[in-house]
């Protein structure tokens, strides 16, 4: 059984994988500041799903360290029991909610299976900030892959990206979102990468995420240039792209199979 539900408009989802049910990046109120509310400040255009309307879950992916993945005050109201995050947040994590069980992920240990799903941690090349990571979610009749500001894999990971199971899901910005190199240089790779995992992944599903055009204030916004994705009907005639594509922009709960 696969479900998908948004939870907000940006980034936030709800995803089921037979019985492990899995909320990926909860921001469900208030705003996201990175480092100082002058160096950048964003907060929903849309409301966010309600809290008493979050479906029922097992575990808490964070894929990001940034504060729009990694939401303390949302986290602080779920109180969820076992989060999943890379292991630069794990103490911060155990900070906020000591009762959980925070298991962190990284280049030396990979891998966590829970509830017969698989969780891979695909770190990126880049050694400073900003660094977005990856992550494969795998049972035995098929894969997730969710890169949530995008990415671009090293031969090792598109040779572990090629298996044989095949790709169901895939989520990633389609927006395109550059920054001058000394405030982060690329955010979001846009359609180019899109393209370059759908060749990699060859999935059935394609998701677009972290896209909302939220309210943004700060140094950040004044010097950020978006180039939107296109509209849903011009994204479905993109030939590799086509039937896969899902315009996903409410709060329904869809299934997959």
């Amino acid at each position: 059984m696969i479900k998908i539900q948004r939870l907000n408009l940006d980034n936030s989802w709800f995803l089921q994988i037979n019985e492990l049910r899995l909320l990926i990046d909860p921001w469900l109120e208030g705003t996201e500041v990175d480092f100082f509310s002058w160096f950048n400040t964003q907060w929903h255009r849309t409301k966010p799903l309600a809290f008493e309307d979050v479906p029922e879950f097992n575990t808490v992916l964070i894929t990001q360290k940034y504060p729009d993945h990694f939401h303390k005050l949302t986290l602080q109201k779920l109180q969820p029991k076992k989060i999943i995050a890379p292991a630069s947040i794990q103490k911060a994590l155990k900070k906020i909610l000591p009762e959980a069980e925070v298991v962190g992920l990284s280049k030396e240990q990979p891998e966590i299976e829970f509830l017969g799903t698989k969780i891979t941690f695909l770190p990126t090349y880049r050694k400073i900030d900003p660094i977005y990571d990856a992550f494969m979610l795998e049972s035995e009749e098929e894969r997730f892959f969710l890169a949530t500001h995008g990415f671009h894999p090293t031969p090792e990971q598109v040779d572990f990206m090629k298996k044989d199971v095949p790709c169901e899901v895939l989520i990633t910005p389609f927006n395109e979102y550059q920054l001058p190199a000394l405030l982060g240089g690329t955010v979001s790779p846009g359609m180019k990468n899109v393209k370059e995992l759908v060749g990699i992944l060859n999935p059935k599903h394609v998701f677009a995420t972290h896209d909302e055009d939220k309210h943004a204030t700060g140094l950040v916004s004044k010097f950020a240039k978006i180039t939107r994705a296109k509209a849903e009907n011009e994204l479905k005639q993109i030939p590799w792209l086509a039937d896969r594509y899902h315009h996903l922009d409410h709060y329904n709960q869809i299934t997959l199979s």
